[in-house]
């Protein structure tokens, strides 16, 4: 009995132990974790505590990782196989429903937890550098571990509900928000309205929100990093993550049958994309227009108009929010308005990253890419035809920025001329367009994960390279504050990105000749 529930989990081990591919992923992890230390060590003299702050910078890359990992990762652990419609092949190997999801689930659990054990030991020689003790290190990768192990669960229990892979990741991230985002906000809601004598919550809701709150992994990393922790590594969060993480694969195990006894008809979805015959035929997707893969991208990656129209609505009613807050809580204007741009920026920088993972998803999975090469079109003209299809699906956030900039009070043409040619916007915009190919190429090699492993392998190249902090250096610096020095360094910065984009766009161009041509 044992024995078959444990045979697909012993499979996807051995398969992940016998692939060179991964054991040389978790080494250049520890390679980029070496390459920090080292530059950490260079600035002992410069900066106080520096093994603290080598570890706070590790810890958060972690944290960032598992968060990713929960959405691109994890997600899609039962939902690729209803796509694949291969859940009723499985079932009739012999399988049952819970060696399914230890095999599917829990075997890519054991394979992250394996990136943080890894670092464990060398994580310890940041101990060398002061500032930190192995208590605080032994306590951070414990709750990492937890906050992985009820992320990929509750990533596991969407993905047995959901359909789609795409809806399952959804649910994940809202899931994540209310469990990052919410119990603070409401502690800090309750906390105003009782000093400003209007209302006074009960000692019993109270001590559950500072639960919930001390429940989170963001929270207690902050709790771990600051000087003197002394607490078990056993926290509230550790013990009540574990229990959460437990309970969903249970409550996935239980509807495991009744969400996945139809094995077809997974792949028919449109998402958010209205039929030609229903009520709301204003959001159909109509004719193809004159540019056929730009009107499907954006009607099928994008979500067409009325997933266009969704978020735009719910932009501004964010929006609305924001000012509605800041009005009771008498905070000022610019203040509400560069919260609401900060958020923004968070939106459109998402969106773009899900995009662009998304962007040959379908190609890939459906194996149409053989088909599309037959076009009489070239490979360059294909793919930013697709790009600018899911370019079009980013409009409503992009413009619910660039509207709230001008809402800004005392935005003037000499600042917005200033932003305009500042080397660290436009550093930041060289960061974010590597990234945005990096995980387009990456989706080209993985089926799934691509997202994530792009943010693991793009932060360490760019705290490690020396171009961006040159930039960033460079351009605080009083004598480099002239028009000359400043467009000297946006063109230089215009050339590694034209240089970066045409030899990222040169590999995605070769590996989809090869995908096209299998």
């Amino acid at each position: 009995m044992f024995h078959g529930v444990l045979a697909l989990l012993t499979r996807s081990l051995r398969q992940d132990a016998r692939q060179l591919k991964n054991h040389v992923f978790r080494l250049t992890f520890v390679v980029f974790i070496y390459l920090s230390l080292m530059q950490s060590m260079l600035f002992f003299n410069f900066v106080g505590a520096p093994g603290l702050q080598f570890f706070i910078s590790i810890a958060t890359l972690n944290a960032v990782f598992i968060t990713c990992a929960g959405i691109g990762f994890f997600a899609t652990a039962i939902s690729e196989e209803k796509e694949e419609e291969v859940i009723g092949l499985l079932l009739m190997a012999g399988l049952n429903p819970v060696g399914i999801l230890l095999g599917k689930s829990t075997s890519r659990l054991i394979q992250a937890a394996f990136l943080l054990l890894v670092q464990f030991p060398f994580m310890l020689l940041a101990v060398t550098l002061g500032g930190i003790t192995p208590h605080q290190i032994l306590a951070a990768y414990a709750s990492l571990l937890a906050f992985m192990v009820m992320l990929a669960n509750i990533a596991l229990f969407w993905s047995t509900v959901c359909r789609r892979g795409g809806t399952a990741a959804g649910m994940t991230t809202i899931c994540l928000v209310v469990y990052a985002a919410v119990p603070r906000i409401a502690t800090q809601t309750l906390g105003y309205l009782n000093s400003a004598g209007r209302s006074r919550p009960s000692a019993t809701v109270t001590q559950y929100l500072q639960w919930c709150e001390k429940s989170c992994s963001y929270w207690q990393l902050g709790q771990i990093m600051t000087t003197g922790f002394a607490d078990p590594v056993m926290s509230v969060q550790v013990i009540s993550n574990l229990l959460i993480g437990v309970g969903c694969f249970l409550l996935s195990w239980l509807l495991f049958s009744r969400f996945n006894s139809q094995t077809t008809g997974a792949n028919d979805g449109r998402g958010m994309v209205a039929k030609s015959t229903g009520r709301v035929r204003f959001f159909a997707p109509g004719r193809a227009w004159s540019l056929p893969l730009v009107w499907k991208d954006f009607q099928f990656v994008a979500g067409g108009l009325r997933f266009a129209t969704v978020k735009f609505t719910g932009y501004v009613l964010v929006f609305a929010a924001f000012v509605y807050y800041g009005v009771r809580s008498n905070i000022a204007w610019t203040e509400t308005c560069s919260n609401y741009i900060s958020l923004m920026v968070w939106a459109v920088v998402i969106e773009a990253s899900i995009l662009s993972s998304r962007i040959f998803h379908d190609e890939i999975r459906l194996q149409t890419m053989s088909s599309l090469m037959m076009l009489p079109r070239s490979l360059s003209w294909i793919g930013h035809s697709k790009a600018l299809g899911c370019l079009i699906g980013l409009l409503p956030s992009i413009i619910c920025l660039c509207s709230s900039t001008l809402l800004l009070p005392g935005l003037d043409l000499k600042l917005a001329f200033q932003v305009a040619i500042s080397p660290i916007v436009w550093g930041a915009i060289l960061c974010f367009v590597v990234f945005l190919h990096l995980v387009a190429l990456l989706s080209l090699f993985v089926k799934w994960g691509a997202l994530p492993l792009g943010f693991v392998m793009m932060a360490p190249i760019m705290t490690c390279c020396p171009i961006v902090p040159l930039i960033f250096a460079t351009s605080s610096r009083r004598e480099t504050q002239d028009l000359f020095n400043s467009l000297a360094g946006i063109g230089v910065i215009l050339v590694l990105m034209g240089l970066v984009c045409f030899v990222f766009q040169m590999m995605i161009a070769a590996r989809l000749d090869e995908i096209g041509s299998q």
